[in-house]
């Protein structure tokens, strides 16, 4: 896990050094790039939320296949893993940065993937340091309208 987390510190390194690159050239681009960029320095400086730092840090692979749906069938997925986990009582996170870790072959090695065939994704999961309230749902008819 340490080596994975460290891979994915470098990937967030390197993203946040491109588009401090961007900025130099591109001043007026701040606004736009500017949360992701904190983001990618929060990864620098605190390492990965949920690698390392969760019980379980899950990768979902998916075949690329044209048209290229691959993220789109690894979010239903999780998508499925996140509502089971929540009606276990498990606290899921999304690791989205797992996404950019597809091209890197160190970090492919790890998982036992081939690089070039797979997309990827990733999610932490493991009991919640704080109790989840719990959701109130409103009646489906108080937001639902049937056209006729």
């Amino acid at each position: 896990m340490k080596t994975a987390e460290k891979l994915m510190r470098n990937k967030a390194e390197e993203g946040l050094n491109h588009f401090k690159g961007i900025l130099e050239e591109q001043p007026m681009l701040k606004q736009r790039v500017g949360n992701f960029m904190e983001r990618l320095q929060l990864f620098v400086d605190n390492g990965v939320i949920g690698v390392g730092t969760a019980p379980y840090f899950i990768v979902v692979a998916e075949l690329r296949g044209i048209p290229p749906v691959e993220q789109e069938s690894i979010a239903h997925c999780m998508e499925n893993m996140w509502l089971k986990a929540t009606e276990l009582g498990l606290g899921f996170q999304i690791v989205s940065l797992t996404s950019q870790m597809s091209e890197n072959q160190e970090f492919l090695n790890l998982l036992g993937i081939p690089l070039g065939p797979y997309e990827i994704n990733g999610c932490a999961l493991g009991y919640p340091a704080t109790e989840m309230s719990k959701v109130v749902r409103p009646d489906i008819k108080e937001v639902s309208q049937w056209i006729d």
